[in-house]
């Protein structure tokens, strides 16, 4: 019980800087996902935003938990160096994904 002031005052504190935006401003503009086709499976995956690292990049891994991407501090989606490559977003940018229609963006409204 003599920890739940504490704990309050964590939560308030998060939710403010969530409402002023200072958490918002240390993010990378990042998608909430990207959607890659298998080239291997014949099939579609989305990719959903898990890890932001301090570098600014990000690790993406699809709803049952296998990795989907990393994307790079650059915007770049790296392919992997110990699996096949099957993916055709790896290589891309976020921006090339972003034109081709093959993101989730956040809701920032």
């Amino acid at each position: 019980m003599s920890n739940l002031p504490l704990a309050v005052a964590a939560v308030v504190s998060i939710l403010l800087s969530f409402a002023t935006g200072s958490v918002a401003q240390t993010v990378p503009d990042l998608p909430l996902a990207v959607i890659c086709f298998n080239e291997q499976t014949k099939t579609w995956t989305v990719g959903y935003l898990h890890v932001v690292k301090e570098d600014g990049s990000a690790i993406y891994v699809a709803p049952a938990g296998e990795l989907g991407a990393t994307v790079n501090a650059k915007g770049l989606v790296e392919t992997p160096t110990d699996r096949p490559a099957g993916s055709d977003c790896f290589g891309k940018t976020l921006k090339e994904l972003r034109a081709a229609g093959r993101v989730m963006e956040f809701n920032r409204n």
